[in-house]
């Protein structure tokens, strides 16, 4: 044992080192600004144009050491997580704490200059094995490039007061008063989700009527058929859209109040995050 002992201690000392070099090389990686350019999150893709409006940080971060530092784009306010790497494993792991708890914990790895981050909640499982996020797996994806620190602040300074992000149609959809935003929710919009189309009509008297829009294989030819669903009352408070349900196909809706925030409007469609959290947008179509 006494010959066994010191060649243990050398190994130790001589392996010790070697991993905190790793570390901090990996830590001057990550180091800088850094904006989100593509984000996905339990098998929802959130686009490009309203990644902003999904983070809290509007898609940019700096790393400084081994602190997160978020800039709100909305009011300014600067608030700092704290993470911590191993880059023995594989893949590469990484937390992400605040001073009460851990908030995050996940996978990351650099691909060409960009770096890709898998996270996932600790209470909703382990860490992530692989770089995804499918649906049911309560997983956050992104993939962030580095960006110079002029750039971090350049897209919210040049954005016009009073509106929000530019839809997919290239039109910027001013939201003003929510008088405005039920105006320009009146009519029949068209939502596809995991099921298929929802057709949501939205009268001016303030009631509303949603229909699954279904494929059916009649007489050797495929039509559509629409099946009603839901219906009630709606109203626009602050920017939130709410269905009051009244009756419905699903028996734990009714009587329930169903939110929906939205992102983005115009005379065309409207991005929204639902009652459930997950982004959608929709199509006015008539």
């Amino acid at each position: 044992m006494k010959c066994i002992l010191p060649v243990w201690l050398l190994s130790v000392l001589v392996v010790v080192p070697v991993n905190a070099a790793d570390q901090d090389s990996e830590l001057k990686q990550l180091q800088g600004h850094w904006e989100t350019i593509e984000l996905s999150e339990d098998g929802h893709v959130i686009p490009r144009e309203a990644i902003r409006e999904w983070l809290p940080s509007g898609g940019h971060i700096e790393i400084a050491d081994n602190a997160i530092l978020i800039t709100s784009p909305d009011d300014g306010k600067k608030s700092a997580k704290v993470f911590s790497i191993d880059a023995t494993q594989y893949p590469k792991g990484i937390d992400i704490a605040t001073r009460e708890k851990t908030e995050a914990r996940g996978i990351y790895r650099f691909d060409e200059g960009r770096l890709i981050v898998c996270l996932s909640d600790p209470d909703d499982g382990p860490r992530p094995t692989e770089f995804s996020a499918k649906q049911g797996s309560k997983r956050m994806l992104m993939v962030l490039k580095r960006v110079p620190p002029t750039e971090k602040s350049k897209k919210p300074d040049s954005e016009p007061a009073n509106t929000q992000p530019t839809t997919g149609t290239g039109i910027a959809a001013k939201v003003v008063t929510d008088a405005e935003v039920t105006k320009l929710l009146q009519g029949s919009w068209r939502y596809k989700d995991e099921a298929g189309a929802l057709l949501v009509t939205l009268a001016g008297n303030g009631t509303w009527s949603s229909v699954r829009e279904v494929q059916e294989l009649r007489l050797f030819q495929k039509v559509f058929v629409r099946a009603p669903i839901s219906s009630g009352k709606w109203q626009v408070r602050n920017g939130t859209l709410t269905f009051h349900c009244l009756a419905s196909v699903h028996a734990s809706r009714i009587n329930q109040q169903l939110p929906f925030s939205i992102r983005s409007i115009s005379d065309q469609d409207f991005i929204f995050v639902d009652y459930m959290g997950r982004l959608g947008k929709a199509i006015k179509v008539q």
